[in-house]
């Protein structure tokens, strides 16, 4: 029996997983709005023969408050152009761009995306959001967003809609080649989890454990089979970052050595815009202001005070609270070993069924994707769990899922 193949992807936001990645000696956070840069992510990436580089958007500032972040490093290109850039200098890595479906109309999107898919030569995917924050309302004249779940029927409608269009694009020809973009999701509710079970054909989610990762495919892979499709044809894609050494031991210190790059400031303003409520002018040394925190949050207050509950009664201080908050940025699992160790867990969780492969998150941009390429990928491989070479040129190849069902076939 062929043993379970991981699939890989890099979401190569900003300058690492880290807030403090930026800071780090082998961080270029310089090269972050040139070709120069891109040109070399992309190459290295190829070279790990990773399925796909993801990009999100951001339709909104990272203040928090009206105010602007002064040493958080987040830099967002807007992701359709900069893939289609990075297309030019590769020849099968696939290219996943994020965009929302409730301030893009059908039309606009079915277009930008034929366009990629034709320019990229079946390389595209489009991860779908429907925009969860509150700030990005107002930049499309709007008071505050729809509800989450008008948002997520909207967005049913928009896709079904985009997909006429390129069925009809199709037909009209040239092909495009996939016959249309590779369709991804992110969604984490009950909403969102069932918009991914009927739509998705790969699946990004947080999970920082293994049972976590197994309890999330269950549940998608079911919900997927309920609704009439086979759940092998999705790939679930659990969020990963990592910080390597020789030994456990240098492991350890140099994931110290990136957290010994926040000063307090910047943990506060990295909580700030998580929380989306300015903390800079409270006291770092005064319990967390959990009242002022829910009075004042843009986000659910019930979310956010599920977050600050054990604070609130714990009696933390502002700073500990930050500092420890960036030790798991957005509830990803984060690993700390060797090469080997890492290589190891990975096969673990893809034989134990929490995932079909990972979205790696490197520490720091490009050093920490430059690690994991040289010094894991290639056990990966030795040991067989990892392809040498692309199995094709689509996105929809590389990720060995069943060629798109046209119309007219």
């Amino acid at each position: 029996m062929m043993t379970k193949q991981i699939h890989l992807w890099a979401f190569l936001q900003g300058i690492g997983f880290y807030p403090t990645g930026w800071k780090h000696p082998r961080a270029r956070p310089e090269g972050v709005f040139s070709m120069d840069y891109y040109r070399s992510v992309a190459k290295l990436v190829e070279k790990g023969r990773f399925d796909a580089i993801v990009f999100g958007d951001q339709l909104q500032s990272r203040g928090a408050g009206g105010r602007t972040p002064e040493r958080m490093a987040m830099p967002t290109l807007d992701p359709v152009s900069l893939l289609t850039a990075m297309s030019a200098v590769t020849e099968h890595v696939g290219l996943v761009a994020t965009i929302s479906t409730t301030y893009n109309t059908p039309e606009m999107l079915a277009e930008r995306f034929a366009a990629m898919e034709r320019i990229t030569g079946g390389r595209s995917g489009w991860n779908i959001v429907t925009s969860a924050h509150p700030d990005t309302a107002p930049n499309f004249g709007e008071a505050e967003l729809p509800p989450k779940d008008t948002r997520y029927s909207h967005a049913a409608e928009v896709v079904d809609k985009a997909c006429e269009l390129w069925a009809a694009m199709d037909r009209a020809g040239p092909r495009l080649p996939q016959g249309r973009p590779v369709l991804v999701q992110a969604g984490q509710s009950p909403a969102g989890r069932d918009f991914a079970a009927r739509t998705a054909e790969a699946i990004f989610c947080p999970a920082a454990s293994i049972e976590a990762g197994i309890d999330f495919r269950n549940d998608l892979r079911s919900r997927i089979a309920g609704l009439g499709r086979n759940p092998d044809g999705t790939r679930i894609m659990p969020g990963l970052s990592c910080v390597l050494g020789g030994s456990e031991e240098e492991a350890k210190a140099n994931h110290k050595a990136i957290m010994d790059l926040a000063d307090v400031a910047l943990a506060i303003e990295y909580l700030s815009e998580s929380l989306c409520c300015d903390l800079t002018p409270f006291d770092p040394e005064a319990p967390l202001p959990v009242a002022a925190i829910i009075a004042n949050t843009l986000l659910p207050k019930s979310d956010v005070e599920r977050m600050v509950a054990s604070a609130a009664e714990k009696g933390t201080s502002l700073r500990d609270y930050a500092m420890n908050f960036m030790l798991h940025p957005r509830g990803h699992n984060v690993f700390i070993g060797t090469p080997e160790q890492m290589a190891d867990m990975m096969i673990s969780w893809r034989d134990a069924g929490a995932c079909d492969g990972f979205t790696l998150q490197p520490s720091y941009m490009p050093g920490g994707l430059e690690d994991f390429v040289g010094e894991v990928v290639p056990i990966l491989q030795k040991k067989g769990r990892y392809r040498t070479e692309y199995p094709g040129n689509s996105l929809r190849e590389t990720l060995g899922l069943p060629a798109f069902a046209r119309a007219d076939a």
